[in-house]
């Protein structure tokens, strides 16, 4: 069941620069499987399919790394937005142990399964928060500082970029996942740069290996004072 769709993953992930060795695939595949147990209990994501699973969800993760890695540092903190069942963060996570990543879900059910996933994976540097961005409450050392905050359907993008802005360092980048290029200039969009003080560094484009069009990881950085 699981091979071909794997095989394809490990595929893309070389193709990208990011190699998964056997022991990062077990991983992830482990990981996707208690994704699928758990669904059928706490309604996760309507994508059950393994193949969907592999080759949308984890692809994602693993190109985020692939992209990451070469503008942050080798150790960054990094913050996924809106985790859902964390299928951006933990992956990030498996591909690139060395980061510290934090998985933000203000969802209940997903919490408490990001908490039972994130226990499985025995990795040290994974943390996870029950917390609604953009709430009002005073945002914690956890939520600060961020060399990365990346964000994949957490909203449309000028109110993404509104809710991950406050979570970056100075030197920090806002990540998210766009099915089209972003235009700066379309008036709504420009409004939100203009207001969190951003701008487009990177906008990088890749192809799931399930696709037959591009998608695109765009990359945010602060104006300078």
């Amino acid at each position: 069941m699981t091979a071909p769709a794997l095989d394809r993953l490990a595929e893309a992930a070389a193709a990208w620069g990011e190699p998964l060795n056997a022991a990062a695939l077990e991983e992830i595949s482990s990981y996707l499987a208690f994704v699928r147990e758990k669904n059928e209990e706490v309604n996760l994501t309507a994508d059950a399919e393994w193949d969907e699973l592999v080759l949308k969800h984890a692809a994602d993760g693993v190109f985020a790394v692939s992209v990451l890695r070469t503008v942050l540092p080798n150790a960054p903190r990094i913050l996924d937005l809106g985790s859902g069942a964390g299928f951006i963060g933990i992956v990030m996570k498996l591909a690139w142990p060395e980061a510290q990543v934090t998985l933000m879900e203000s969802v209940e059910r997903k919490y408490r399964f990001l908490n039972a996933a994130a226990t499985r994976t025995g990795l040290r540097g994974l943390r996870v928060l029950n917390r609604r961005a953009g709430s009002g409450a005073a945002l914690t050392a956890y939520e600060l500082g961020h060399d990365a905050v990346i964000e994949r359907a957490l909203a449309e993008l000028p109110e993404a970029l509104r809710l991950s802005a406050p979570m970056i360092g100075p030197k920090g980048l806002i990540a998210a996942f766009q099915s089209e290029e972003p235009d700066p200039s379309e008036p709504v969009l420009a409004k939100a740069l203009a207001a969190t003080r951003v701008r487009v560094l990177q906008s990088c484009p890749y192809r799931r290996p399930n696709e037959a069009r591009d998608r695109r990881l765009v990359l945010f950085k602060r104006l300078e004072d």
